[in-house]
């Protein structure tokens, strides 16, 4: 019961800048018997859980004003274990190539005004350096990639223009899933039956960069007379599509659209640099060490048998071989 009135007068006094001892005990016990269908409580029992507040790190400081006396809360307590102390400015650090986001931003400030971080512990720079370049209209893709995924959640299908050959196509579809890999985003959605506009659960790729001026809008299905949005149960289009099965046997985007690719598994040899960037991270969630030495590792992994894993090889200029 104590940690339930502690979590409401938090609350409260997060929605006011300052309020009255006498506001704030009202609001309190109003919120009790409404939302909870429980008893108020006295002036005594709200000054312990005050104190247990105060004890616990929020600084909340009475304030007077005009022979009032206020509640102010001034800040919240950083409840980080060492790790997250530690870590945290250098997630922020990865969000560099995006600081100049919005959203970036408003993290920040959040971080500084909740939790009194000074903008000085939330930079990392000079000792921790992200050189990753940020991608061309990175704030445009994110917002595109949110706003196909609140189309995802209703069900709803998108059309969008598409370029392609320096020319551009009109494309409706339904989004299943935008997936992030070699710094591009992809959708991966169903086509559209052109008569009937159902899905067809045929499961086909789309960068987000080449959706021309970032746009999208609800597909339609028209007739001569009416004119409305497309919808589809998604939970049961994403199992139709088998989209998670495909992927899954993918090192990165590419998938067996045509039914015809053979799931194989491969040895792969890394030498010189390339060692420590496989041991470093996986290749693919399938990746089996076979054998190590100090000249060369060799490992073995299950995927999709088409162009994408000799493209993946090509990456390391020689320093990776199938064996």
């Amino acid at each position: 019961m104590s940690a339930l009135r502690k979590k409401i007068i938090i609350k409260i006094l997060k929605e006011h800048k300052r309020i009255t001892i006498d506001d704030l005990l009202d609001k309190l016990n109003e919120t009790l018997r409404i939302d909870y269908n429980k008893d108020p409580i006295t002036r005594r029992t709200f000054d312990r859980d005050k104190k247990s507040l105060i004890d616990e790190g929020y600084n909340i400081v009475p304030k007077k004003s005009n022979g009032n006396n206020y509640f102010v809360l001034e800040s919240l307590p950083i409840n980080l274990t060492r790790e997250e102390e530690l870590t945290l400015p250098l997630l922020l650090g990865l969000l560099d190539t995006e600081k100049k986001m919005n959203a970036v931003e408003w993290l920040k400030d959040a971080l500084m005004e909740e939790f009194n971080f000074s903008k000085k512990d939330l930079d990392p720079y000079p000792y921790f350096v992200h050189v990753q370049p940020t991608l061309n209209a990175q704030d445009k893709l994110l917002i595109l990639a949110g706003e196909i995924i609140e189309y995802m959640k209703k069900g709803q299908a998108i059309k969008f223009f598409y370029e392609k050959n320096l020319d551009q196509e009109f494309k409706q579809v339904a989004p299943l899933q935008i997936r992030y890999y070699n710094n591009r985003y992809y959708l991966l959605a169903s086509t559209l039956d052109e008569d009937s506009c159902l899905p067809t659960g045929f499961l086909k790729s789309y960068t987000l960069d080449k959706f021309v001026n970032k746009e999208v809008y609800a597909a339609v299905k028209e007739t001569d007379d009416t004119s409305e949005e497309i919808f589809y149960d998604f939970n049961d289009l994403f199992k139709k599509t088998e989209l998670e099965k495909k992927l899954n046997n993918s090192i990165g985007i590419w998938y067996d659209w045509k039914n015809n690719n053979i799931l194989k598994t491969f040895r792969l040899k890394f030498t010189d640099w390339a060692i420590g960037i496989v041991e470093n991270k996986k290749v693919h969630r399938s990746q089996k060490i076979i054998e190590r030495t100090k000249d060369y590792i060799i490992i073995e992994i299950t995927v999709w048998d088409n162009p994408e894993i000799e493209f993946f090889i090509k990456q390391f200029r020689g320093y990776c071989e199938k064996c």
